[in-house]
């Protein structure tokens, strides 16, 4: 923890690409390769980044397993944000777990999910009467359904398919748009990264590429 009390504090909120799963879901990837470790190292002790992500979230919808709780992202932010603020910026990246199958939902209703975060921001920072940290709302990235191991690698078949895969590539658009309307900040991380043999999570590299991207933004 960065105990400086003048840092600029940088919360990074999302699902397991957040929180570092490799492809082959083995394990989660060591602090010095995650894009929020890497990013932390690239702003340096002007900042303190927090990491929040957890596999499964999605943006505001319950898991379908009993024994993953506490999946539904917004419920989750709502407590994070008591936890954490004040707060300078805020990185959100979510959405991929709203694109398995058994919910329906296309890339439109995963932006209209989101917009309920900069909704609760801006009505949870007039309420207490302070400023409202910079948003950044990043569109994941794009699955991959000619991966080897897309099908295979998951607990059981058909949770995500190639329409899901073509979904994720469709989710910038109206994340930007969204962006626009709720005066937050976009980047779509989708050209920067690329999946590992399971078409789900980045392959080391892509947490670099993320990482140097979003310092960039970050430093504006």
């Amino acid at each position: 923890m960065n105990t400086n009390p003048d840092v600029l504090t940088v919360l990074c909120y999302g699902d397991s690409n957040t929180y570092g799963q490799t492809p082959d879901r083995s394990r989660r990837y060591s602090a010095n390769e995650r894009w929020t470790g890497i990013l932390q190292q690239q702003l340096g002790d002007g900042y303190y980044v927090i990491e929040e992500g957890l596999g499964g979230r999605t943006t505001d919808l319950r898991h379908v397993d009993p024994n993953k709780p506490s999946r539904n992202g917004l419920v989750y932010f709502r407590a994070c944000i008591d936890s954490h603020m004040p707060l300078d910026i805020v990185i959100i990246m979510l959405g991929t777990n709203d694109l398995k199958t058994i919910y329906h939902r296309s890339a439109e209703d995963v932006a209209q999910s989101l917009k309920q975060y900069p909704e609760y921001l801006d009505a949870y920072c007039a309420g207490n009467g302070i400023k409202r940290p910079r948003i950044i709302l990043v569109s994941p990235a794009y699955m991959d359904e000619t991966a080897p191991h897309f099908t295979e690698s998951m607990p059981r078949p058909g949770i995500y398919d190639a329409v899901s895969a073509q979904k994720s590539k469709q989710l910038a658009e109206p994340i930007k748009r969204l962006a626009q309307e709720t005066t937050c900040e976009f980047f779509d991380a989708g050209p920067v990264t690329r999946t590992g043999d399971d078409g789900c999570h980045l392959d080391q590299p892509s947490h670099q590429r993320l990482a140097d991207a979003l310092a960039v933004l970050v430093r504006k």
